[in-house]
């Protein structure tokens, strides 16, 4: 019997067969299973298995992008078709639907069709960017609300808008308030994002370009900007609004003195490092006083053969041509250089997790981070084996949620989800249990798509419909009396708590009990399509779940 696609009918309320012994597709007595044209009660046990496990990973992902902050907790997915995802908090309009603010959040990924065709996703403070494919660039978000509205209040924000005077850019990068942009003829353009006003809107402004330079083929982005020229000479500059006094950055991009031959940029906040052609790095020293009035590039004395750089997390980490890892403490002239000694067997190493990341030739993915009991030497903790995880292409954080993408092109996810950012599909955090990140079950109901809020998700195995969305789909009206109301053609039945009261005094015990999504009532598929007499077929290729009521053949 082919698990992917079966055909299950389900009995009216008014049917007169009994299978009290037998558990349906959706855990509810008295079930017919209709598949490869026979008709079954013995395996709808099975069958409801099948239901949760042939729902579908979210497939084709090329990166996950999250963001933090306790309301910012939100993730994107990019598709290696350009498809963009995203799930989890929209208090500053995340979800590109014009609207933001505590409502509306979903803990199931959903397509943002306004966004197909993206080759970057960039997070920013209060906006989020997308360089498309035919180089332009799209912002959205709630940067433009009134200062004065609390992240407590659903307000509306604007489309996502298509920033002026950018077109052939090939690669974004944050800086201080705004974007830079790296055009396919290597020019650069400036984009500020716009103050917001009272009115609540702003005018999205005209990305601006860069003066004084050319023929760049890398940018980098960060408390200042970095730009790597086709000569292989680096260029370094601040916005005018993020001047520091005293010695501060150029305003206007100014190659680094005696560097040539870069080949490599990365920056993180204010840690920038560069890689040249012979192996040797050259890093911004502040002091580690994250003051750009007092920071330098230079070289970073004593490291030779070296092959990769990486920053973040308040370090620096290199490789040898030897394979070894050093670290030291960014922002600083290899303040605490020191071998990387914590793993053995080690493959890869990266910054990641508020830590590192660490996988090794076996493909087990390792963690650990700094031990600040022993402050001020720098120590580190044990690492600790990511169960269940094996030579993940990327991995990445957000609020206090983790991801990885992995070779298939799906993804996983563990850590909380208070606000639905893991994108699992179920409400409970796991913070030690990877779990699969899920596509959207697709709602059919009596031939019409359904485009539900929050699509159904699963509480404990079982399926959970969104109640307010499929019964008004189906022509009932839906009220609140002490709980939620359906009514049609003079009749009612009432949802309160765990149960369901139907017409003539009867009523059903709902397992589980309805769960709260958001402003979004979700409750068991078995006992709504049983109550209201429907029959349903499931489609697990494609997720899509089709209800249709008993007289409707569509």
């Amino acid at each position: 019997m082919n698990i992917f696609f079966r055909k299950i009918r389900l009995l009216g309320m008014l049917s007169t067969i009994a299978v009290t012994a037998v558990t349906g597709v959706f855990g509810l007595p008295s079930i017919h299973v209709t598949a490869s044209g026979s008709t079954s009660t013995s395996d709808s046990a099975a069958v409801a298995n099948s239901t949760v496990s042939a729902a579908s990973k979210l497939p084709g992902i090329q990166q996950i992008v999250a963001s933090a902050g306790f309301w910012g907790g939100s993730s994107f997915a990019l598709g290696k078709d350009g498809s963009v995802w995203v799930w989890g908090s929209n208090v500053y309009g995340q979800f590109a639907n014009g609207t933001a603010g505590p409502q509306g959040w979903t803990i199931t990924p959903h397509r943002i069709e306004a966004l197909d065709h993206t080759r970057q996703l960039l997070i920013g403070y209060g906006y989020y960017l997308a360089l498309r494919e035919e180089g332009t660039v799209t912002v959205w978000g709630a940067y433009a609300k009134d200062d004065n509205i609390s992240v407590n209040q659903q307000s509306e924000v604007q489309q996502p808008q298509t920033i002026p005077g950018l077109a052939d850019v090939i690669k974004i990068t944050s800086c201080s308030g705004g974007m830079l942009a790296l055009k396919k003829d290597g020019t650069l353009m400036q984009w500020t994002a716009p103050d917001r006003t009272a009115a609540g809107y702003a005018v999205i402004p005209p990305a601006n370009p860069v003066k004084g330079i050319s023929g760049v083929k890398d940018i980098a982005g960060g408390a200042f900007q970095a730009a790597l020229k086709d000569n292989g000479t680096l260029w370094v500059w601040q916005s005018a609004s993020g001047v520091a006094p005293g010695k501060a950055l150029p305003l206007s991009p100014t190659p680094v003195s005696n560097l040539y031959h870069v080949k490599s940029i990365v920056m993180n906040g204010d840690s920038l490092l560069a890689l040249t052609e012979s192996g040797t790095v050259w890093g911004s020293v502040d002091g580690d006083v994250h003051d750009l009035s007092k920071l330098v590039v230079k070289k970073m004395a004593g490291l030779t053969g070296i092959v990769t750089i990486d920053t973040g997390n308040g370090f620096n980490v290199v490789r040898s041509k030897k394979g070894e890892y050093w670290l030291w403490s960014s922002g600083t002239d290899l303040n605490s250089l020191q071998k990387v000694t914590s793993l053995n067997g080690l493959a890869k190493l990266s910054l990641g997790l508020d830590g590192f990341v660490g996988v090794k030739k076996d493909g087990t993915v390792w963690t650990w981070g700094e031990n600040y009991a022993t402050d001020p030497k720098l120590t580190f903790t044990t690492p600790k084996q990511i169960k269940g995880l094996q030579s993940p292409v990327s991995i990445t954080s957000g609020e206090n949620s983790r991801y990885a993408v992995l070779k298939d092109g799906t993804a996983v996810a563990w850590g909380t989800n208070m606000f639905g950012q893991l994108g699992i599909s179920v409400l409970e955090s796991r913070p030690f249990r990877l779990s699969p990140i899920l596509k959207p079950i697709n709602l059919v109901v009596n031939g019409k798509p359904l485009e539900a809020e929050q699509p159904p998700i699963y509480v404990n195995g079982r399926l959970m419909l969104p109640v307010r969305a499929v019964s008004e789909s189906l022509g009932y009206t839906v009220t609140w009396d002490a709980g939620t109301k359906l009514t049609r053609n003079g009749k009612s039945l009432l949802i309160r708590e765990s149960q369901i009261q139907l017409a003539g005094g009867k009523s059903m015990t709902m397992t589980p009990p309805p769960v709260k999504v958001s402003y979004t009532e979700l409750v068991p598929a078995s006992a709504l399509i049983h109550a209201l007499g429907l029959s349903v077929t499931w489609e697990g290729k494609s997720s899509i779940l089709t209800i249709r009521e008993a007289d409707n053949t569509d």
